[in-house]
């Protein structure tokens, strides 16, 4: 079976994230909560099973020389 296989990974500063509305960062919250529904595990139980279902965000703070927050799941 082929799968369609999304790999998304942005910055967005951080100011401008807090600028952003809260209903709006709920609502990219929800659709990506929403794509998740549909996704599947490729070889799933098999040795070489690939974890295809991870949506997740983090601070990071390499710009500052410091390491990234913990990462949360979406």
């Amino acid at each position: 079976m082929s799968f369609i296989r999304f790999q998304i990974d942005g910055a967005v500063e951080q100011e401008a994230y807090k600028a952003l509305p809260a209903a709006t960062k709920t609502a990219i919250r929800d659709k990506f909560r929403q794509l998740k529904t549909f996704c599947a595990k490729i070889n799933e139980g098999s040795d070489n099973e690939e974890d295809t279902v991870s949506f997740k965000w983090h601070t990071c703070r390499h710009d500052e020389g410091l390491p990234c927050d913990e990462e949360n799941d979406i």
